[in-house]
């Protein structure tokens, strides 16, 4: 058994987050060396099972190595009860459910945050949790329409190219996962936890 200690150690992480986009914050976490449980519905995440790669393929692999998977459903008391749980041990949980879902379901960051006031709560998606494009749909793609990024690649005089990469949804993982961590410095001079946000959009601007 390896003493090696890395740099997330003794962090507890639960990651309620799916696809790319927050499982890419959680994943540099888990390789970072904190316990990462990774809490899915009954039969897993849409990821496992979307229809262009098969079932549970090299991104879902890649994405959720070093996790310890479970599964909660968070649509009844039970499993809203277990999710609590967790939270009283946990130092972080992420999510990147569309705005308000948490909220719906009695587990948003206020109601997470009186059960542990030194949790971290780390939320991602398209444009925010208000704003006139709160509700509109946010996969990779049409980020990279509503940013300007499909604008920037192809040919002269063609229409716009889509890029290869689903690089919003990384741009937004990485940025979601340094927000959180300058939450944890912050904790650890303050004792208390914090509520960070990151859009897809905001975090690939700067890349523009």
């Amino acid at each position: 058994m390896s003493d090696v200690r890395y740099p997330l150690s003794g962090i507890t992480v639960i990651d309620l987050s799916h696809v790319y986009n927050g499982p890419y914050a959680t994943f540099l976490m888990a390789m970072a060396g904190a316990e990462v449980i990774k809490v899915e519905p009954f039969l897993g995440e849409h990821l496992r099972s979307r229809g262009d790669m098969g079932g549970a393929a090299l991104p879902f692999a890649m994405l959720n190595s070093n996790k310890k998977p479970v599964t909660l459903n968070l649509k009844s008391e039970k499993g809203r009860d277990l999710l609590k749980e967790l939270v009283v041990r946990a130092d972080i949980l992420v999510e990147n459910f569309a705005p308000g879902v948490m909220d719906r379901l009695g587990l948003g960051a206020d109601e997470l945050q009186k059960i542990n006031p030194r949790l971290i709560y780390g939320s991602s998606s398209g444009y925010g949790k208000d704003g006139p494009y709160r509700d509109y749909p946010a996969m990779d793609l049409v980020m990279q329409a509503m940013c300007g990024v499909i604008d920037s690649t192809g040919f002269p005089g063609e229409p716009p190219v889509k890029s290869g990469a689903a690089l919003c949804d990384f741009m937004a993982g990485i940025h979601l996962y340094a927000a959180i961590m300058t939450a944890l410095y912050e904790r650890s001079t303050t004792g208390k936890g914090r509520t960070v946000e990151v859009t897809m959009q905001d975090a690939t601007y700067a890349s523009l």
